[in-house]
């Protein structure tokens, strides 16, 4: 067949493929974020709610944004020293 022929059928292919890729990395980070939210609430939970009732003291609700507050500050430090060590 002509090249030409095939130039729009590569186009399309190619096209699909980074659909395809674009729709994959977006899967990952709601797979990502999603696991990092029950992380969250599985470790802060068990670390602040000692006897679990039909609400959170204030005691708890305190707790529990320090812990969140924590565990992100912590995940920022290892992701920013990972990137430093890759350049």
């Amino acid at each position: 067949m002509d090249d030409l022929n095939w130039n729009p059928l590569l186009f399309s292919c190619l096209k699909t493929f980074a659909q395809l890729e674009e729709a994959v990395q977006a899967e990952m980070l709601n797979r990502t974020v999603s696991e990092l939210i029950q992380t969250l609430t599985r470790k802060c939970f068990q670390k602040c709610v000692t006897r679990p009732s039909g609400s959170l003291t204030g005691a708890e609700q305190n707790c529990i944004a320090k812990c969140v507050d924590r565990y992100i500050e912590s995940m920022n430090i290892v992701s920013k020293t990972l990137m430093e060590k890759q350049e």
